[in-house]
């Protein structure tokens, strides 16, 4: 399955700062069968930004999983507020 043949079904549930953040996440997600399209600027990519608004990665899930994904990552770090 090519998942940029159905973006138009598939929400941002995670807007990492950068590549690697974004594979922890899509590990993480796939790993709870929750199927993951990473977006990012091409930019970014093409000159291998790891910081700035250019290497920012949103992560995508299909819509019905959408909830599951965003209570998967409110329950770990990624979704915790910060501590002071």
């Amino acid at each position: 399955m090519n998942y940029k043949d159905v973006e138009g079904g598939w929400v941002t549930v995670f807007e990492a700062a950068n590549i690697d953040e974004a594979n922890i996440v899509k590990g993480l997600l796939e790993a709870a069968d929750i199927p993951v399209y990473l977006e990012r600027e091409a930019i970014g990519a093409i000159y291998k930004l790891s910081v700035g608004p250019l290497s920012e990665v949103a992560v995508k899930v299909p819509k019905d999983k959408a909830a599951k994904a965003s209570q998967l990552l409110q329950s770990t770090a990624y979704g915790a507020a910060p501590e002071d």
